[in-house]
């Protein structure tokens, strides 16, 4: 009987499965070669692929708020930050485009969209809910 492991970056949903490996742990080892990492994310320990990875390690431009943001309202409550920017733009891929169809979603609803994992679902309604906070002078 075979069997699969698979592990999905918790930052845009990328999976990666071994039917060679006997357990997580060891899938997460193996995968190390691939630059996924584990890390430490707002207080939890996440699975993170290469690339989400390599975008973090980017260095950050002074004096701009970001490297390639198209702005408008998604982009303003999510934020101007690695994060905020990739989950605008899948949110923008699905068609999710204003803060109202977004807050009609679930944490569960927003994993099955293609590039949203755990930590960017739990993000986006975060961020939802403190948006009007935040925009008070």
């Amino acid at each position: 009987m075979s069997h699969s492991i698979s592990i999905r970056c918790d930052i845009c949903g990328a999976t990666h499965s071994s039917s060679a490996a006997y357990s997580v742990g060891a899938l997460r080892e193996s995968i190390v070669g691939m630059s996924w990492s584990r890390t430490r994310w707002d207080g939890r320990v996440i699975d993170m692929c290469g690339a989400c990875g390599a975008r973090e390690k980017a260095p950050r431009v002074p004096g701009r708020r970001c490297g390639s943001c198209e702005g408008g309202e998604l982009f303003d409550a999510l934020g101007h930050d690695r994060i905020g920017h990739r989950l605008a733009n899948a949110l923008l891929r699905a068609g999710i485009d204003n803060l109202e169809l977004l807050s009609s979603f679930s944490v569960r609803q927003l994993r099955e969209l293609d590039g949203i994992g755990a930590v960017s679902a739990h993000h986006a309604l975060n961020r939802l809910h403190s948006a009007p906070t935040e925009r008070r002078p």
